[in-house]
């Protein structure tokens, strides 16, 4: 049997932007000041914040430690500095990969004229103590369009994307523009995987449908099949070892 559970958007927790928050965001699990016990995580999926930063602000300066931490840019440009002497400057689809480990300092801006929404995804690390790295992948809008890309890989096969996280985690996006393409993925029995839709609207043979915003959590074997609802749709696949 089929186990499995939709979360829709109108049931994530947002908190728009002010003085004291830079964006418009969306929290998937518990962060900050939203506390849901019984909403704390997805297996090692810890935190997904769908965040939209006003025009020429950002996520000032902060510290992290003991996490593996991934941003994926929806729209706009996001700069991205940090206490190890890495600046970047990110665009739609681009991809940077941080283990904070025992620790550093980032800042996430928005240094631009127009909004920009990035997904920012924290994962727990197979150990404590890692050491400080950063990765960045610019991929392009070929790469993902009408096919399931994976952008980062785990540990236990770290060159099969360009990017990898330390734990046992697959991460895959698609960016959908064909209404006759259909996009197997397959989830072995001992695996779980979070679907979230960000743009656009897909099918998923044998599961619910996905709008904006509404995510899937998938629980064992499972083979679904994704299609287009809509014009065009973008969307990604968070596969990580199944917590009985």
């Amino acid at each position: 049997m089929k186990k499995y559970k939709k979360i829709s958007a109108e049931d994530l927790y947002y908190l728009e932007s002010s003085d004291m928050h830079p964006a418009n965001t969306f929290f998937h699990f518990s962060f900050a000041n939203y506390y849901d016990p019984d909403n704390i995580n997805f297996g090692v999926l810890r935190v997904l914040n769908d965040d939209s930063v006003r025009p020429n602000s950002g996520f000032g300066t902060h510290p992290h430690r003991e996490m593996e931490i991934f941003s994926y840019v929806v729209d706009g440009k996001l700069t991205h500095r940090d206490s190890a002497g890495n600046q970047e400057i990110l665009s739609r689809g681009h991809v940077q990969c941080i283990s904070a480990g025992t620790g550093l300092t980032h800042s996430e801006m928005n240094e631009q004229n127009d909004w920009c929404r990035f997904l920012q995804i924290w994962v727990v690390p197979e150990k404590k103590n890692l050491p400080i790295r950063y990765d960045l992948q610019k991929f392009s809008f070929e790469d993902r369009n009408n096919k399931l890309l994976q952008i980062i890989s785990g540990t236990k096969n770290k060159d099969v994307a360009p990017l990898y996280l330390c734990q046992d985690v697959n991460v895959y996006v698609s960016e959908l523009t064909k209404k006759d393409r259909h996009l197997p993925f397959m989830l072995n029995s001992d695996r779980q995987a979070y679907i979230f839709c960000f743009e656009g609207s897909i099918d998923i043979a044998g599961y619910p449908s996905l709008k904006e915003r509404d995510s899937l959590e998938i629980f064992g074997q499972a083979n679904p099949v994704f299609s287009l609802a809509s014009d065009k749709a973008h969307f990604i696949i968070i596969e990580m070892q199944k917590v009985y």
